[in-house]
């Protein structure tokens, strides 16, 4: 799992930033080794999804706000939108994809914000 933090400062910190954008690496470096021995290697970046971990930070109503004008979709995701990224990457019908980063923001990355 990875995170939009790989690759825009989201305010998380140095190193929790460069073990997302590390991760992302590895998934594409294991993609290429693996990929002769029918292994995929895949990962998903999220921006907040409402989980225990991002609760504090949904409850803030200052804090929400500024994720909200920085979300073009205007939400923040579910538990279950990242579960149905993962699992497409786990379907046969995704045998082709390997060695990417599915990025699962409402918008955010491509925001420019």
């Amino acid at each position: 799992m990875s995170s939009v933090a790989a690759r825009v400062d989201v305010g998380s910190g140095a190193a929790y930033a460069v073990s997302k954008a590390g991760l992302e690496q590895f998934t594409r470096v294991l993609a290429v080794e693996w990929a002769s021995h029918g292994i995929r290697v895949n990962a998903v970046a999220p921006w907040y999804i409402r989980t225990p971990l991002a609760e504090p930070v949904i409850n803030n109503p200052g804090r929400l706000a500024r994720i909200l004008e920085r979300t073009p979709m205007g939400r923040v995701g579910e538990p279950k939108e990242i579960a149905a990224a993962i699992a497409f990457l786990a379907m046969d019908k995704a045998s082709f994809v390997t060695g990417q980063c599915v990025v699962a923001d409402g918008g955010f990355l491509s925001s420019g914000l």
